[in-house]
């Protein structure tokens, strides 16, 4: 009796230290972000503040982030860049979840000679980092004319070897049979991913929307080589107008930062039951 009393406490004790550990994790990870809002909702200060609650709170810094640009350009606000960010994520996304997908499924479920040879080099693109291809990538969209262009930020990111690997090893734990039935129907091999294949692989697909909406909105390097017209610069480019060459100005450039991280945020929380999922399917072994 004593022996079981003990064990309760015991393993009450490992359960508040488990928790302690997580939410002391928590608040090491939410901090930045908090101070970021604390930041941006203070008076204007080239002096960096590290105060969690500000003493004084204005949206000063907001309207002011919003309009800085025009001093660059009367036309053009934060707005533009949100819309320029938005276009090229959606645009990333879109294709590329359906082009990763169609990709996975063949590589899973059709007879394709060599596809396993196709399937390593998709993986072998995961192992070569950007910097090594940016100059080639560079040269051959200088060379198509599609610098300072929507399409330049778009077309070299329409398929990643991850996606391919995700969508791959998801459709490997799908029954035979459900495409054995489907075949016996009538429907043809693109019907079948249509129909079914791409419906049940919805987990995977919130998951990949989750990660290239996050990739293509943070996108900063690629349109830093190729977009020198500032009507068409991202919200990341956007965000370097606010830090001066001896000056930064710290309030502004984290309400910029704030209204940046916003859209993600939104993303994520509305997907965020069908990315676990996706995670823990994708890491299923085929």
């Amino acid at each position: 009796m004593t022996r079981g009393r003990s064990g309760r406490i015991q393993g009450y004790i490992l359960g508040v230290l488990k928790y302690a550990a997580l939410i002391l994790g928590a608040l090491v990870m939410a901090a930045p972000f908090l101070w970021m809002i604390s930041t941006s909702l203070a008076p204007d200060s080239v002096i960096i503040s590290y105060q969690l609650i500000p003493t004084d709170v204005t949206l000063a810094n907001y309207v002011k982030a919003w309009n800085f640009s025009r001093s660059f350009d009367e036309s053009v606000s934060l707005g533009t860049f949100f819309w320029n960010s938005l276009i090229v994520s959606v645009l990333i996304t879109g294709p590329a979840l359906i082009i990763d997908s169609l990709a996975g499924y063949v590589l899973a479920r059709r007879r394709v000679p060599g596809k396993n040879l196709l399937f390593y080099l998709a993986l072998g693109t995961m192992m070569v980092p950007f910097y090594v291809i940016a100059i080639p990538l560079y040269l051959v969209v200088r060379r198509l004319g599609w610098l300072d262009s929507y399409q330049g930020m778009i077309v070299p990111f329409l398929a990643s070897g991850f996606g391919i690997f995700m969508f791959k090893q998801f459709f490997q734990t799908i029954p035979q049979d459900l495409e054995d039935a489907a075949r016996v129907d009538g429907c043809s091999a693109f019907r079948t991913y249509m129909s079914i294949m791409l419906p049940l692989a919805k987990p995977v697909t919130a998951t990949m929307a989750i990660f290239k909406a996050m990739w293509s909105w943070n996108l900063f390097f690629w349109p830093l080589l190729i977009i020198n017209n500032i009507r068409l610069k991202t919200l990341p480019l956007a965000l370097t107008m606010f830090r001066g060459l001896n000056v930064t100005q710290w309030g502004t450039l984290c309400a910029g930062m704030t209204l940046a991280t916003l859209p993600i945020v939104i993303v994520y929380l509305s997907m965020q039951n069908l990315f676990q999922k996706g995670i823990m399917i994708g890491s299923i072994k085929g």
